[in-house]
């Protein structure tokens, strides 16, 4: 990867329908830490970026509710 080019691990918290990113970290281990000490619906996200913008989002973990009740 070129200095243009960086990978980071981001949590995601869904409210209300809505999807937010609540931290984002280099370390895939305090990433996935944090993320089994939520109790909301999280998401951790690899993102990779190119001169300040993202071009790749995968997701690696979701946990917390994962359906909604009728």
């Amino acid at each position: 990867m070129t200095p243009s080019e960086w990978q980071q691990y981001e949590l995601w918290a869904e409210k209300k329908g809505q999807w937010g990113k609540v931290a984002s970290f280099r370390e895939f281990d305090l990433a996935s830490t944090l993320l089994r000490n939520y109790k909301y619906r999280m998401r951790l996200v690899r993102v990779s970026y190119q001169d300040g913008a993202p071009v790749l989002n995968e997701v690696l973990a979701e946990v917390g509710a994962t359906r909604r009740e009728p």
